[in-house]
């Protein structure tokens, strides 16, 4: 497996597996991605990392600061995403590990993330790799009828 940055050619692929894959267990919303909307987002600041083999995109890691305030820029946020049939292969540790390189290369000191409550498999592996709960918003989404935590977790560098 490779870990490697987007490319153009990434883009309407990476947007097909934004729609697939960022359902409302994972994310609280609507994922409507495109190989335009890749392309703004890069644009302004996010940063892909792929996992690659033989050409197949396994997931995929988009990163980049969590506050627009140049006081918070020492602080990264991201996002994960690991095709169905290759979770549970080390393709999302694979990724997060590139992503604290490319966060120490940047001078990065913190990482954070959201994570719903709904979504123990994230959860697990975010707290193998280190990541210490920071917060817990309780009852924060209304998603299929049922209240869902926003737990946001943090990795010091």
């Amino acid at each position: 497996m490779e870990i490697r940055k987007i490319e153009p050619r990434d883009f309407a692929e990476i947007a097909n597996l934004e729609n697939l894959n960022w359902t409302l267990n994972a994310t609280p919303h609507l994922m409507n991605s495109s190989a335009e909307s890749i392309m703004q987002k890069i644009l302004k600041g996010t940063t892909y990392l792929l996992a690659v083999e033989n050409d197949e995109i396994l997931g995929f890691l988009d990163y980049g600061p969590r506050h627009a305030s140049e006081f918070g820029q020492h602080v990264l946020t991201f996002g994960l995403v690991t095709v169905e049939k290759y979770r549970s292969h080390g393709v999302g540790t694979a990724l997060i590990h590139a992503l604290f390189s490319e966060a120490r290369a940047e001078n990065a000191l913190k990482i954070t993330m959201n994570v719903l409550s709904s979504n123990p498999t994230a959860i697990q592996l975010y707290e193998h790799l280190g990541f210490v709960q920071e917060a817990a918003l309780h009852k924060e989404f209304l998603i299929n009828g049922a209240y869902v935590d926003d737990l946001i977790y943090a990795y010091y560098l």
